[in-house]
């Protein structure tokens, strides 16, 4: 799980190339089997290649990412995941994406150790009807990759990744983009929520990231077995309600 910050003055190839080693290696010393970078991680590379004149003859949106660079970051995380053999989850400006051993996963849902995981956009994390059902077809894992805003609130960060975690039960896995974008200084925190019951603090984060700034590498380890009798508990006891 990353949080990572961006800084546009870094406009070096080697500082890019160094920031992504660190970050990698990093990764890699834990042997994951799922990895999820923020949203808009192509930022990045136009950090690491856009001083190339090749890339300066393509058009640039908003944002300042011309395609050629998009479609280098989709193939550099496809090499994350083939390299890792795991699941890779990130998101461009193109929206979210999700590799699998190397190839792209268009339905955005996989397999990881016989358990369903599903990448989905932040605003279906409000969504009882969606998460419930979600769950009914066997995903317990909800990968998501954002990006933080101006103004960091924590109840409104409790309402879109924590609180249905607790209510349908499934482990949430958020990655967040912070840093200075444009006129925006993001600021969030990555984490990893789960039922309070099974969770070791019983806080309903398995991990979290505590400040608000720079880049981090959160290692979560999943208990899916605790996660499995949560749920055969919470249908045990809306069936005694019902009944």
């Amino acid at each position: 799980m990353l949080q990572l910050e961006y800084d546009p003055s870094l406009r070096s190839g080697s500082v890019f190339t160094d920031f992504f080693l660190s970050i990698l290696s990093k990764i890699s010393s834990f042997m994951p089997h799922v990895v999820v970078f923020p949203a808009l991680t192509d930022l990045f590379f136009v950090n690491g290649i856009w001083s190339l004149p090749f890339f300066k003859r393509f058009p640039k949106n908003g944002l300042g990412i011309p395609e050629a660079v998009t479609q280098q970051c989709e193939w550099f995380m496809a090499e994350v995941s083939k390299r890792m053999n795991c699941v890779v989850a990130f998101g461009t400006i193109h929206g979210l994406k999700l590799c699998n051993k190397g190839r792209f996963v268009a339905e955005k849902r996989v397999q990881v150790k016989e358990r369903g995981l599903a990448l989905v956009p932040k605003r279906w994390l409000t969504n009882s009807e969606v998460l419930s059902a979600l769950v009914e077809d066997g995903i317990r894992i909800l990968v998501t990759p954002t990006s933080g805003s101006n103004v960091y609130n924590e109840w409104d960060d409790k309402y879109y990744f924590w609180s249905h975690a607790q209510m349908v039960g499934y482990y949430g896995l958020k990655a967040t983009l912070v840093g200075r974008v444009s006129r925006n200084r993001l600021k969030d925190k990555a984490c990893v929520c789960g039922p309070i019951p099974i969770t070791q603090n019983h806080d309903g984060y398995i991990v979290r990231n505590e400040s608000l700034e720079g880049s981090a590498v959160l290692l979560a380890e999943l208990d899916m077995e605790k996660l499995e009798n949560f749920l055969v508990e919470q249908k045990s006891r809306f069936n005694s309600l019902i009944h």
